[in-house]
């Protein structure tokens, strides 16, 4: 095995200059560096609380910015004495990419844990460009590196969500994706290797195309993974009915008509919202109230929206009505009070419709003195459209598979107008 292994990577690179055991070498870094990526999803929660009982939370985030320093001054080191580059536009690329990862890194301050996928992936990201630069030496590694980290940065969220207790995060798949191509950006730009030179060949487009095909569909599909579709092939596959105790990787976001209100928007249905609030309406209430005085951002992290869509939901709307009241007391003219007040009264009815009895529980229920005084100041008889998990993304399912039917379609497109740029004749005699 080990034998057709070896040979495998010798017909990757026997175009290249280097060694197939280099290349063999070099893959295995990509290799390794993977699995512990992979090997590290179930031990993540226990390593977080070793860490974070011995040297605190800050901890994870002070090491990424250690580990981002530290790059950027072996980088720094590689220009001036290695490569002897004087070019400013290299320094200031680098200074840029490191500044990027710092400011990534102190966003997400408030979770430092998950700076370290700025730590993983780049590593990763490194490892790729190394293997890849043995047999691909246009720009085109670039996009292929990102491409590929990104795929295992998906697989890595698939990883977690089969994990107990752990669940899928679009928003982590994108952190691993962005760590992964800062990094290229840092070479492209900051290193600029000389061994990349070369025009970008119509097989390299076919490359980048495959890879970008392959991320597209594998996120098209966890977006497709829904709590009804999961049970669908769980009960076809009896070895997958673990899944079922899984969280949600995600729920289309349900458009709710509703005549004396107008239209909001959520991921639960009428009467999903009419049972939570039903069942669980002292449950949600106390979380309310133990939050009244805590920060709103961190409310929102702590409980997730496929988690708990019922309490986040529930707490933007109160969040949306709040602002909107404050924004009529500093109105500075009548047109702009009466809008602010009419948003506020509209989600306030949002509130007592769907989310009343968990409303009565919480500290957040208006008076009906309140009430009746902005209710005087308005038309409760026009139509509202609640911004609340409406999102500039949530579509339909069917939607989202016909643009991302369209998106493919292009890209074969392109590459059918390259191939027959590059070879006129090759098209025609098929």
């Amino acid at each position: 095995m080990s034998k057709n292994i070896y040979s495998f990577f010798y017909t990757m690179c026997r175009t290249g200059a280097m060694s197939p055991k280099k290349a063999f070498v070099a893959w295995l870094w990509v290799a390794i560096c993977t699995l512990s990526i992979f090997l590290v999803v179930p031990l993540a929660r226990t390593i977080q609380k070793f860490v974070s009982a011995r040297w605190g939370r800050a901890f994870f985030g002070y090491g990424v910015l250690a580990a981002t320093a530290a790059a950027f001054c072996i980088l720094v080191f590689t220009l001036v004495f290695r490569l002897n580059v004087r070019s400013p536009s290299n320094y200031l690329w680098l200074a840029a990419v490191a500044s990027l990862y710092v400011y990534f890194t102190l966003q997400l301050w408030r979770a430092p844990e998950e700076a370290v996928h700025f730590l993983e992936y780049g590593l990763l990201g490194f490892f790729l460009f190394r293997a890849l630069s043995l047999t691909i030496h246009d720009k085109s590694i670039y996009p292929t590196a990102f491409l590929i980290g990104s795929l295992i940065g998906i697989f890595d969220e698939v990883l977690q969500w089969m994990m107990p207790g752990r669940y899928w995060d679009f928003r982590d798949a994108g952190l691993n994706a962005l760590a992964t191509g800062l990094f290229q950006v840092a070479l492209w730009e900051g290193i600029k290797p000389r061994i990349i030179s070369e025009k970008i060949s119509p097989k390299s487009i076919r490359r980048v195309s495959i890879l970008l095909t392959a991320n597209i569909i594998f996120l098209g599909l966890c977006a497709s993974n829904t709590p009804r579709r999961v049970a669908a092939y769980t009960e076809r596959l009896s070895f997958l009915s673990f899944l079922v105790k899984e969280e949600p990787m995600y729920e289309f976001t349900r458009r709710h008509a509703d005549p004396e209100i107008g239209t909001f928007y959520s991921r639960l249905s009428i009467a999903d919202l009419e049972k939570e609030d039903a069942e669980r309406s002292g449950h949600w209430g106390k979380i309310l109230k133990d939050w009244k005085d805590k920060d709103y951002s961190l409310f929102l992290r702590e409980h997730h929206p496929l988690l708990h869509p019922f309490l986040y939901e529930m707490r933007i709307h109160i969040f949306r009505r709040d602002r909107k009241d404050e924004d009529a007391l500093k109105a500075k003219d009548e047109k702009s009070r009466r809008e602010a007040l009419f948003a506020a009264c509209k989600e306030n009815m949002i509130l007592e419709k769907y989310f009343g009895r968990t409303l009565e529980e919480s500290t957040y229920q208006w008076s009906a003195e309140k009430k009746a005084q902005i209710a005087a100041s308005i038309d409760p008889t026009k139509s509202y459209r609640s911004p609340v998990s409406a999102g500039p993304f949530q579509i339909k399912e069917r939607t989202l598979w016909l643009g991302i039917l369209v998106g493919l379609g292009l890209l074969l497109g392109l590459n059918l107008a390259v191939l027959r740029r590059k070879d006129p004749g090759r098209l025609l005699s098929r």
